[in-house]
């Protein structure tokens, strides 16, 4: 009977340090963004700051967000290295631990996330494409550039172990 005390005691207390640990994943900053402690990257609360937009478009509001012509709804800050995230830093917020029909980390701040394909940086094979992610099953491919996809704006650097 003790033995099994123990392993459940030792199970709950695994539970909640692994819940404690996907809590401090995310911070909100509070001026419309969201700083990822796992990966270093601070990524716009907003998932869905302007709609699809085809992938040049995508880039050139990214650039007028990073330059202070354009905003996000709920972004209150001024930071100045806003852009596309490649394929890789978008591939970091997926998560098999997900919920509400999003491949997103269960318990994640963001704000108006969609059940779709997010534009990357990272130009695809030919040319006129660029890699996306879908959000609703993770699913990663390249595509044209003049489909319209969601953007989600993302500043710094990858922390690498």
């Amino acid at each position: 009977m003790r033995k099994y005390v123990v392993i459940l005691a030792v199970a709950l207390i695994f539970s909640g340090i692994q819940g404690a640990l996907s809590e401090d994943r995310f911070v909100d900053e509070k001026n419309g963004s969201i700083k990822d402690n796992k990966t270093g990257l601070t990524w716009m609360k907003n998932a869905n700051c302007w709609g699809a937009l085809p992938w040049e478009d995508a880039s050139k509001a990214v650039a007028a967000l990073d330059s202070g012509q354009k905003t996000c709804e709920g972004y209150t800050d001024k930071q100045s290295d806003w852009r596309l995230p490649s394929k890789d830093e978008l591939a970091t917020l997926v998560s098999n631990d997900s919920d509400n029909g999003l491949i997103l980390p269960k318990g994640h701040p963001f704000e108006k996330a969609q059940q779709g394909h997010y534009w990357s940086s990272t130009d695809g094979e030919p040319a006129a494409t660029a890699w996306y992610i879908n959000m609703h099953n993770g699913h990663a491919d390249f595509y044209g550039k003049t489909t319209s996809y969601y953007v989600w704006p993302v500043r710094g650097q990858i922390i690498k172990p």
